[in-house]
């Protein structure tokens, strides 16, 4: 009597398990940034607006949108790629700014 015993093949991770470990990261910043805005928020909103804390909560909204479409991009198969040139992001880059949407070359030329 012989059993047969199926054995799953090696596969190549998919684009969003190879990016799990930032999918966590930028939960955790996203996270971090929502709380720390509504600190600013309620700074700003004493009886004498604080515009530093309202510039704060602004600076901290817009990386919020950033570390959105990063996870947009992760979701879509697309992190780690330059949105302007489509040139390979290095994971030294990502793992310093998880949320780059571009390379250092055109990030540098968008200023």
């Amino acid at each position: 009597m012989s059993m047969t015993v199926n054995v799953p093949a090696a596969t190549a991770p998919t684009p969003a398990t190879k990016w799990d470990s930032f999918r966590v990261l930028l939960d955790d910043q996203r996270a971090d940034c929502v709380r720390q805005r509504e600190v600013a928020l309620a700074e700003a909103a004493t009886s004498m607006p604080d515009p530093v804390a309202l510039s704060r909560a602004a600076r901290l909204l817009l990386t919020i949108d950033e570390i959105d479409a990063a996870l947009d991009r992760i979701a879509d198969g697309t992190y780690g790629m330059c949105t302007q040139c489509g040139v390979e992001i290095p994971l030294e880059r990502l793992e310093f700014r998880p949320f780059a949407a571009g390379c250092v070359a055109c990030q540098a030329s968008a200023r």
